[in-house]
């Protein structure tokens, strides 16, 4: 045992395999590949509409930057409840397979929209168009945060409990 380490640090318990800090960078991530992809939906149903000159000349270029910004923090915020559900899940069966969390993210980006439809003063209800493209962008975030976190990542270390959960461990 070297002069840094100590018991304590040798028995410590580690969360999701010691992959804390890739598992919320890949979120953080997710989140943005998220938000621009939707954005990149936004302006192509825009585009479709009025024109891509319309719409600039209307919300000026600053939009195109300014919206994944903030459509991405709104995300990362809307979407943690179930994200967070889906990873303890995730972690917990060891799952490593790419469409688990494509379609995870395809169902939680919808669910992130209804959260964020709770708290929208407006009263105006999306259409199904705007759930159609959270589940899109919900889908490339899943396969952002699966290459960040769980491609690129060792697979979690097995756990050996050799003491019965009852037994105190010391």
């Amino acid at each position: 045992m070297s002069s840094r380490e100590s018991v304590l640090d040798r028995d410590r318990a580690t969360v999701a395999g010691g992959r804390l800090g890739r598992i919320v960078a890949a979120y953080a991530l997710a989140a943005v590949a998220g938000a621009i992809a939707r954005t990149f939906g936004l302006v192509a149903q825009e585009t479709a509409v009025r024109g891509f000159a319309a719409m600039i000349e209307t919300n000026g270029v600053g939009a195109l930057v300014v919206v994944p910004l903030l459509s991405g923090f709104v995300a990362f915020l809307a979407a943690a409840p179930f994200v967070t559900a889906f990873l303890v899940f995730a972690e917990g069966s060891r799952a490593r397979s790419l469409w688990i969390y494509v379609v995870a993210g395809a169902v939680i980006g919808p669910l992130a929209q209804l959260l964020i439809g709770l708290f929208d003063a407006s009263g105006r209800s999306p259409g199904v168009a705007l759930y159609g493209l959270d589940a899109l962008a919900g889908a490339v975030a899943g396969w952002v945060y699966w290459t960040v976190a769980v491609r690129a990542a060792p697979p979690a270390p097995l756990r050996l409990d050799t003491f019965r959960r009852d037994e105190p461990r010391f």
